[in-house]
């Protein structure tokens, strides 16, 4: 699919363009470092593009890039800045303070998704390298992994040797290629958006049903993973789909196959026990315990805060008061809270604002009735609720499979949401009693704006 507002550039910016996000979807089922490569040359690309003066972007979809930029900028200073006002001894672990290029990823991908995105291409290998993910997550699950990894991939082998069930019936996590139960299932939760989007707002019938396997697919991996945040977003996602994007019996059916799987995971007991864990993990366990510690952080250094990727320190110096761990310092278990504590109100705010410029834009856009920005901002919903209980961009991998979506959710061209019913359904939720509705695309514009 292409669009008549795609970039004028030469067919190599496109085919490296092109390159760059197959690239980038393959890393969102494959491989931390495949998504780390693809966004270092998207970034480089979207720079070059500004330079040579290739780039035009809508307003709000500057605001977003200008937020995320000043976001990264803010966060690679900000320990220099914890060092001279003597709120960190050290500079962070270059791998940590290396993922303040992560900050713009989104911001990357809405860029040179601006030359035009092959996005059947795209939607193609997402399909069905999480169909093959979902596989091997459900041999994980049963069989005790025992093959060797490759060292340069640095995966430990002991997370997919996590038995959630007994010794008489073992249940293990499953990791996917990632090798990593939440890593794999909050991966998920990004790319499950733009499945739901297709699944309920695709015109072609064989794509909704293909979509329809797809989610099924993520919806089983999370199950194997055993990610109680995660399959409580992903069924939270799956609501607000089926709210914005179908209507009558279509929406019964769903909400019913939704009860349905909540029936099933009750009915496991491994699950249970995992449910049963949740509430005394909030309440007086160890997720409260570190998000004690990140409002001490918080407390002592509201301003400018300890340093992006030095909440770990930081939050071990005050073991013999607090009892931290190792392993809990890590960060506060919270995305607001981490921000805060690691870069301070500065930090906050920037990363306030990035948001809902990026939320504003989606909105915008799936009012339109982009099938693109439906998935994006169903992804975009999905971060927000494991945020509060996670620290999404702690794993590159999960922050930067939900920046690619988000950033091609700002990308024009995509196929339209079928028979607009979902627009009415998001301005009921809204738009405030009395205001002006907002402005819709004159007939015909989705079929000029669309290339199949």
């Amino acid at each position: 699919m292409g669009t008549a507002s795609e970039l004028p550039l030469d067919p190599r910016w496109r085919r490296a363009v092109n390159a760059v996000l197959v690239t980038w979807t393959v890393g969102l089922v494959l491989a931390e470092v495949v998504l780390q490569v693809a966004t270092g040359a998207a970034v480089l690309l979207a720079v070059l593009l500004r330079v040579g003066g290739r780039l035009r972007l809508p307003p709000d979809v500057r605001a977003y890039v200008g937020a995320s930029v000043g976001l990264c900028l803010w966060q690679a200073v900000s320990p220099a800045v914890a060092l001279l006002t003597g709120a960190a001894e050290a500079w962070p672990r270059g791998a940590r303070y290396g993922q303040v290029l992560d900050s713009v990823a989104g911001a990357a991908a809405a860029c040179v998704g601006a030359a035009g995105v092959p996005w059947l291409l795209l939607a193609g290998v997402l399909a069905g390298g999480w169909l093959v993910a979902a596989l091997l997550g459900m041999f994980q699950n049963r069989v005790r992994w025992s093959v060797e990894l490759p060292a340069f991939l640095k995966l430990n082998l002991g997370r997919l040797h996590e038995n959630f069930g007994t010794e008489e019936s073992p249940r293990y996590a499953a990791g996917g290629f990632f090798s990593h139960r939440l890593r794999f299932a909050h991966g998920a939760i990004a790319a499950l958006g733009p499945a739901l989007a297709v699944l309920g707002g695709a015109e072609h019938a064989r794509r909704r049903v293909l979509a329809g396997a797809v989610v099924m697919g993520m919806l089983l991996s999370i199950y194997n993973a055993f990610a109680r945040a995660a399959l409580g977003a992903a069924l939270l996602v799956s609501v607000v789909a089926l709210l914005l994007l179908v209507q009558g019996s279509a929406r019964k059916v769903g909400l019913a196959l939704l009860v349905a799987l909540v029936a099933v995971v009750s009915m496991s007991p491994a699950w249970r026990a995992r449910m049963e864990k949740a509430l005394g993990n909030l309440y007086g366990g160890e997720r409260e315990h570190a998000m004690v510690v990140g409002w001490s952080l918080v407390r002592e250094h509201p301003l400018t805060g300890v340093g992006f990727g030095n909440h770990k320190p930081a939050a071990l110096a005050t073991q013999d008061e607090t009892g931290i761990t190792d392993l809990l310092a890590t960060d506060s278990h919270n995305l607001w809270l981490t921000v805060w504590a690691e870069t301070g109100l500065v930090g906050l705010l920037l990363a306030l604002a990035m948001h809902g410029f990026l939320g504003r834009a989606l909105i915008r856009r799936y009012r339109e009735g982009s099938l693109a920005a439906t998935g994006a901002l169903l992804s975009w919903v999905g971060f927000h609720i494991l945020a509060m209980v996670h620290y999404l961009p702690f794993h590159s991998s999960v922050y930067l499979s939900f920046s690619l979506v988000w950033g091609l959710g700002l990308c024009e061209g995509s196929e339209r949401l079928r028979g607009g019913t979902a627009r009415p359904a998001l301005d009921a939720l809204t738009e405030a009693p009395g205001a002006a509705p907002y402005p819709r695309a004159p007939p015909g514009a989705e079929a000029s704006n669309t290339r199949r």
